[in-house]
């Protein structure tokens, strides 16, 4: 861990733009909002198409995809958490607790 060298407003900056990506400005946006109007969109669908077979498949399509995508999203939070605490505890001084969090880091908490 000595060898870390990083440069703490840059790796804020990707933080930030990642963060945007995954949640948004608010937490509920990005990734995460897509992730909450998925059902509803898919419903949306299932109901215009007025079709059983497309509603079928539809069905099919979210039991497959949903619990992949919703892991998708808890990994990408985990990382930009991960790396924001590794980053903190780096310049804290505190490297143990900077390679536990980097460890930690795009790990879905069970």
């Amino acid at each position: 861990m000595s060898g870390w060298d990083i440069d703490a407003p840059v790796v804020g900056g990707v933080m930030t733009t990642v963060g945007g990506y995954v949640q948004g400005d608010d937490g509920s946006g990005g990734l995460v909002g897509k992730i909450t109007t998925f059902s509803t969109n898919v419903e949306t669908a299932s109901t215009q198409a007025a079709s059983g077979p497309i509603t079928t498949a539809l069905g099919e399509f979210v039991e497959e995809y949903a619990g992949k995508l919703e892991n998708m999203v808890l990994k990408s939070a985990s990382a930009v958490q991960g790396c924001t605490q590794a980053t903190t505890a780096y310049l804290e001084g505190n490297l143990e607790m900077a390679a536990t969090a980097q460890e930690n880091a795009g790990k879905i908490p069970q």
